[in-house]
């Protein structure tokens, strides 16, 4: 393959025009994308969570917010606080950020955990059969009638999850 050198570029650029517009979508969008990557989350956390790379910083494993999670939905995983919503959904009470020392977790941040439902094969709704449960259960009301999750409204609780009698629902 031949290298591209200033030549090859100049008769690219002479065919081809390209806006500023167009430069700087393109720069911002790889900005956003890597952004994006960068606050991805490693694990499930809390309601309350500072974005993933400040969460990884402050966050000690001290175990307060477990103590403080009334149903016990918070564990600590390699040190650090990990949201398990197999068994039961959040109410999202905020007392594990309240209780949170080094404000990994903080009222101030986002209440929502930051997951939102995913729906396998399983689902009766995907088999054309009639099923509301996880309509119904959803006070935020974001899970449209064709399974479709508005989310905005989401608030990644999991009530929708724990009341699928099929376990057609993951969070993610």
């Amino acid at each position: 393959m031949q290298a591209r050198n200033e030549q090859y570029y100049e008769a690219y650029l002479s065919h081809k025009q390209i806006s500023r517009r167009r430069l700087f979508r393109t720069l911002f969008n790889s900005v956003d994308k890597g952004q994006k990557e960068y606050n991805a989350r490693l694990a499930h956390r809390p309601p309350f969570a500072a974005e993933e790379h400040l969460f990884l910083v402050a966050c000690t494993g001290c175990g307060d917010c477990t103590q403080a999670c009334p149903h016990n939905l918070i564990q600590i995983q390699q040190k650090k606080a990990v949201l398990e919503l197999d068994y039961m959904s959040c109410s999202l009470c905020g007392k594990c950020a309240e209780s949170c020392s080094t404000n990994a977790l903080n009222i101030a941040f986002k209440r929502d955990t930051g997951l939102r439902p995913s729906v396998s094969n399983e689902c009766l709704v995907k088999q054309n059969q009639l099923c509301t449960m996880c309509q119904d259960q959803c006070s935020q009301q974001a899970i449209s009638s064709n399974l479709m999750v508005n989310n905005e409204l989401c608030n990644g609780c999991g009530e929708c999850k724990i009341s699928c009698f099929l376990s057609a629902i993951q969070l993610v």
